[in-house]
């Protein structure tokens, strides 16, 4: 099956950008969501509503191994009980679609195609094991960081390391390169990172064939014009790499928006895998989604403890500084 041009996708981008501002929320079917996700979900849908924005519904399904039967499904109908709309998404369709990442897995062979004519990427044989046990890694603020071993092999070289695991496809690496990336969170601030110090040269597709999360989002966030990434912190270290990725396609990144993380009273943050916060736990113990609403929108010092609203009032009560004062949040610190 041929792969997809994706010139005339980048095009349509362009006129989507053209039309208006667009955020998105793109949840992992993975398992419930926790306050935490609603809350990120409902930020992402206030500066959306507040921008006069379109709104995307993203299903970032691409690692099967780790998704839930039937989670995909559930997610879209919490969000829907909260009161949370879109529009466009897996069951809405839209200009950009599909909107489930395991049916775009064409679009990404076509990006690391494109990538790889460029010489902006080159296949990597080494296993874990070979890169903690390598004398030559050097550490970054993350941990260990690929030396570049494989980067400079020749061609015989490489299929001699092909040859030694005949059964192990190589993963695909992407050359970060010698650049400081800075970019300016609304809520974070400036932020700067130098891709071969911090981070080196990262996957795009692993050894196990499946695309990594840093070349589908960007390619997905670039094919459906979205201006405007709402998520957790705990993705803003990413945000480097990802943004030398949209260059690489020569697409704008978007505005980045790193909403704080609920933590639970230790301090840690929240997992699907606790589903202490899940919403169905929550829906047990009596409360609905005005009562939830103000639960998370309390949690951000924008409301009264015990308040009661629906996700449109609270919009309205909204001021424009309210996400750029999240900067502030005790819980980024």
């Amino acid at each position: 099956m041929p792969l997809p041009d994706l010139d005339p996708l980048f095009e349509r981008a362009a006129d989507l950008r053209r039309q208006g501002p667009a955020g998105r929320y793109a949840p992992s079917p993975t398992g419930d969501l926790h306050t935490g996700n609603l809350r990120t979900a409902l930020v992402a849908w206030l500066q959306a509503r507040q921008a006069g924005a379109r709104f995307v519904m993203r299903i970032e399904d691409l690692d099967q191994p780790r998704v839930r039967e039937g989670s995909a499904e559930k997610i879209l109908d919490d969000l829907r009980w909260l009161g949370l709309d879109w529009d466009e998404g897996p069951e809405l369709g839209g200009p950009a679609g599909p909107y489930n990442q395991s049916e775009r897995v064409g679009l990404y062979q076509a990006a690391l195609l494109r990538l790889q004519a460029r010489g902006l990427v080159y296949p990597c044989y080494c296993s874990r094991k070979d890169i903690a046990e390598a004398a030559s890694a050097p550490h970054g603020p993350g941990g260990i960081i690929y030396p570049g071993s494989c980067r400079h092999l020749s061609a015989s070289e490489r299929e001699a390391r092909q040859q030694e695991r005949p059964d192990r496809p190589p993963a695909w690496r992407f050359v970060a390169g010698e650049r400081e990336v800075v970019f300016e969170d609304l809520i974070c601030g400036v932020q700067r990172q130098h891709l071969a110090e911090d981070v080196g040269d990262f996957v795009l597709r692993r050894a196990d064939d499946i695309f990594a999360y840093q070349l589908a989002v960007v390619l997905d966030d670039a094919l459906m014009g979205i201006s405007d990434v709402v998520r957790g912190d705990d993705l803003l270290d990413s945000t480097a790499r990802q943004i030398a990725l949209f260059e690489a396609f020569d697409q704008p990144p978007p505005r980045f928006w790193h909403v704080p993380l609920m933590r639970d009273e230790a301090g840690e943050r929240l997992s699907k895998r606790d589903g202490s916060d899940a919403l169905d736990v929550l829906r047990e113990r009596g409360l609905d989604a005005p009562a939830i609403i103000g639960l998370l929108a309390h949690s951000l010092g924008w409301v009264p403890e015990g308040a009661r609203l629906s996700a449109p009032e609270l919009l309205d009560e909204l001021s424009p500084s309210a996400l750029s004062a999240l900067r502030d949040h005790p819980e980024r610190h």
